[in-house]
This record gives structure tokens, sequence and C-alpha cells, in this order.
């Protein structure tokens, strides 16, 4: 199958060992040898941890894969995002992330789903795998990390994160910058992108074969992990309202009221499974913090940009911290 031009874009912060294994799995995509492909390798470390990974990558790829490294020095989910635009040539781009691999017909199906329903972004799905050391909650922590709604293939309703999907670029509204950097340590970019699609009149599908694996490691397999994110997207809807121009003040108290009743419903749900240690305890816990999430949409926790380079400062050596995790 001849592709037409396409740029693969992966993001990367302190995570060399992971930038490894995403970049060999576009190596090796199917279909490539004839149409080739762009690969942006964004280091978006200010100390260039990813310079000598990326260097001996590039040795190694294949000659249909033009492989760039750029540094973006100012860390940031959006300014990431934004320095791999940039540069790109190519009308279509694929975003993977730095925790991801993506099997051979990965491209192909974005890009099959492209040519049937030629929209502005296409998403796919998100498996989950986890370090076999993993018990406690196994299948909540899989099902927080993936994204597989069960979608069927084509025309989609709604918009998902950024890490595998498929942007067309002559269908993007004219965002300069295309990510917000407001967002560069909360997260969010990609929502806030995807909304002004919406806005536009543009359009979603889904591409139910361009599956990739998220491979989460066993720092971030726990509840401490989670739950602050999951307030985190619990705050979502309640920040796109707030940020709209003008802002959507009805819009923004109806989602706290949301909120404030999932946090009474969900939580007595929560504090009842907790009390027998049922399985699903952790997931309407997961919930519940969502819905509080809604309700203090002001309280800004940031994960990302200068936020995880002050965290990682105060890791031990040997962990990782990453600024551009997935989101479920």
């Amino acid at each position: 199958m001849n592709l037409p031009a396409v740029t693969v874009v992966i993001p990367t912060f302190r995570r060399p060992g992971g930038l490894e294994k995403a970049v060999r799995s576009v190596f090796a995509q199917d279909g490539l040898d004839e149409a080739g492909l762009d690969l942006v390798i964004v280091d978006n470390d200010p100390g260039r941890s990813a310079g000598e990974m990326a260097a001996r990558l590039k040795d190694d790829a294949p000659a249909h894969c033009n492989m760039v490294i750029i540094h973006e020095p100012s860390p940031g989910v959006a300014n990431a995002r934004n320095a791999a635009i940039a540069v790109t040539r190519t009308p279509l781009i694929a975003f993977l992330d730095d925790d991801q691999s993506a099997p051979p017909q990965w491209l192909s199906s974005l890009i099959a789903t492209h040519a049937r329903t030629p929209v502005a972004a296409i998403f796919g799905p998100v498996m989950t795998a986890l370090p076999d050391t993993v018990d406690s909650h196994r299948r909540y922590l899989e099902a927080f990390f993936a994204r597989d709604p069960g979608h069927g293939e084509g025309y989609l309703g709604t918009s998902y994160g950024c890490g595998n999907c498929l942007l067309d670029r002559r269908r993007l509204p004219g965002l300069d910058p295309l990510f917000n950097p407001e967002m560069n340590e909360s997260g969010g970019e990609d929502d806030m992108l995807f909304a002004a699609i919406r806005e536009a009149g543009g359009r979603f599908a889904w591409s139910a074969d361009a599956r990739v694996f998220e491979h989460v490691p066993e720092s971030r397999a726990r509840l401490g992990y989670t739950l602050p994110r999951a307030f985190s997207y619990g705050q979502g809807p309640c920040t796109l309202a707030r940020r709209q121009e003008p802002p959507q003040f009805g819009r923004l108290l109806i989602w706290m009221g949301i909120g404030a009743g999932q946090t009474l419903v969900y939580g007595s749900v929560a504090l009842a499974l907790f009390a027998v240690r049922h399985p699903a305890r952790a997931s309407w816990l997961d919930r519940t913090v969502r819905g509080l999430g809604k309700v203090f949409w002001f309280h800004r926790k940031d994960f990302y940009g200068q936020a995880a380079l002050k965290r990682s400062a105060r890791t031990a050596p040997g962990e990782t911290v990453t600024a551009l995790d997935a989101k479920a």
C-alpha cells in the first residue's frame, strides 16, 4: 500500500528507553518502502537527554525514513508539539508518545481510515501494557491508561488525546500556535485544539485497527499517580468552558453541578466498596475524584513543563519523570 506523505512526531522528555521502543516501532511500519515518511523527534529536555539515543537511532533509520531531531529547550507539552509542527512539511501528521509503541499496521491503518473519511483528526485505540509485577488494582489501571471505547470504524462524535492520532493540517483551524502554550504545565492543549476544530465545523474519525501499546512503568501503576490525573481530567470540561471566547459561564455552572452530583453519588459507592475491599473500589474512587475536579476546576494541578523539571530534581537516581505522559 502506497501511503501519501506523512510525518510521525514523537515528543520526548528524559525517557531514552521509551524513545527507542517508540522509534523502532515506527521503523518497522508496513507499506512505507515506496512512499516513505518523515519522523520528527522533539527533545524537550533543556539538558538534551535524548541526544545520544536519538543520534544512535538516526544511524539505524531505514532508507525510507527521513528522521529529524530537534531540540525544544522550553519544557512543556504544547511547546514540544508546536516545535514539531513548525518543521513538518507534510499535510498529514501522526503523533506517538514516547511511552508508546506501534504495531506494524498502525500507520497504514490511520492512512486508510483517512482515505475513507478525510477529516481533521483521526484517533485509534491505546492498549495498556502493565508490568507483570503489578497486582493491586490491575483491572482499574489497565482501563485508566487504555483508550478502547469500542467504536466502530468511521466518523466519530467525540475527540480523544493527541497520543495516537492523525491530524490533517489542511483541515485545522488557523490557530497560531496550534497548541496553546498556556497549557504547557497542566496539559489539555490537545483538548483545546479539538474543541476549536469542532467549533470550526471540523470532524473526527476512529481507526479501529490503528492500535498502539502504552508501556506503564511500576512508578505510574499506583493510585498516587492516577488519582491526581483523574482530578485534572475531570477539570477538562470546566476549563474549556472558562477559556472560550467569550467564556461560557452557564456551561461552566452546569458542569460544576454535574461534578457535585458525581462526587456525592460516586463517593458514596466508593466508600462502601472500600469498606469491603471490593475489586471495583479504585474505579469508583477515580469517578469520584473526576467529579471533584469539575467542582474545583480552578485548582490547577501542574504535571508537565517546569513542574516536571522540579519533580525531576527530587526524583531518586534511576527513576523516570516524563513531561509527556499520555492521557486516557
